[in-house]
């Protein structure tokens, strides 16, 4: 990450993603677990939540094209290559 501004953005584009999952999403240890997110997100690895947050596909259908559309945004910030596989994802959503 560049700079304080970029991990805010990045911060903000993972936490836009995460508002927009249901209530009711289920939980795994393959998948996403709300309490190992909200963990990685406060304590400032981006790249955990961002991918803890990414499993949420593996025992839930698919978000919505937004919330890929904001992990799209946080890996290319990152410089990450997720974000090719998140734009595959959305494309198929």
């Amino acid at each position: 990450m560049e700079d304080n501004h970029t991990t805010k953005e990045i911060h903000a584009q993972i936490m836009a993603a995460y508002q927009l999952l249901p209530e009711n999403v289920i939980e795994s240890d393959d998948g996403f677990r709300k309490d190992d997110f909200l963990e990685y997100i406060s304590s400032g690895n981006l790249l955990m939540a961002m991918e803890e947050l990414d499993g949420v596909i593996l025992d839930n259908p698919s978000p919505s094209k937004i919330f890929w559309t904001h992990l799209i945004n946080a890996a290319e910030m990152m410089g990450h290559n997720h974000r090719y596989r998140y734009e595959s994802i959305r494309g198929a959503t």
